[in-house]
């Protein structure tokens, strides 16, 4: 899955999905073969989750982004596993089964997208969910690399292992992650332009 700090939801296609790209691992989900599938409906699913545009007895969504691609199908509920260092966590989560991707959802590698923005449009994210379920700390971070990475939920921050001089950047919204930008520095030379050119600007990882 993308790791999407500029959205809330999670969602990978579903099985049988005509409308779906041939990602690399090529994983589907398909609720005939598990047995902690919880189906949700218009009329039957948790409060923190949000149906869009309900026609019919499922519990559709549907997500377009900036740059033109958009994914959409039906909310289900299963179990995600986390692993950590007292063993393997379980939690119930709802997350979205895709039926249609166009664009970059269609032909990108990765399988889907996981989503971990505060503003909670289709409800809580899974990372809220696992906060809730465990008690863990609110609190997650991300390593990006050229070949890989690393995603960590819920853990303090060791502060010791921080270079030396690291800086903390507030937050300046509720609803995403934007931070305040005072200038861009390129090749050594600030543009030198107010930080009011700059408007609204947010962290997000998928971009």
């Amino acid at each position: 899955l993308i790791v999407d700090t500029g959205s809330a939801l999670m969602a990978m296609p579903c099985a049988g999905c005509s409308q779906c790209g041939h990602h690399k691992a090529g994983a589907r989900f398909d609720a005939r073969t598990s047995s902690t599938n919880v189906p949700l409906t218009c009329m039957s699913h948790p409060d923190y989750v949000r149906c869009s545009g309900c026609a019919g007895s499922e519990c559709p969504y549907s997500v377009s982004y900036a740059e033109g691609s958009r994914i959409a199908g039906h909310m289900v509920q299963d179990v995600v596993h986390f692993s950590s260092d007292a063993g393997r966590v379980t939690i119930p989560a709802a997350f979205g089964c895709q039926t249609l991707e166009t664009g970059l959802f269609n032909s990108q590698v990765a399988d889907g997208i996981i989503g971990f923005s505060p503003g909670g449009g289709y409800g809580r994210t899974l990372h809220d969910t696992l906060v809730e379920a465990k008690k863990t700390h609110n609190v997650f971070s991300m390593c990006l690399a050229e070949t890989d990475g690393a995603l960590v939920l819920g853990a303090t921050i060791d502060e010791s292992r921080l270079p030396p001089g690291t800086q903390w950047v507030p937050f300046t919204s509720t609803s995403a992650y934007n931070v305040g930008v005072a200038d861009f520095t390129i090749a050594g030379q600030p543009l030198g332009l107010p930080s009011s050119t700059y408007l609204s600007t947010i962290v997000d990882s998928g971009t």
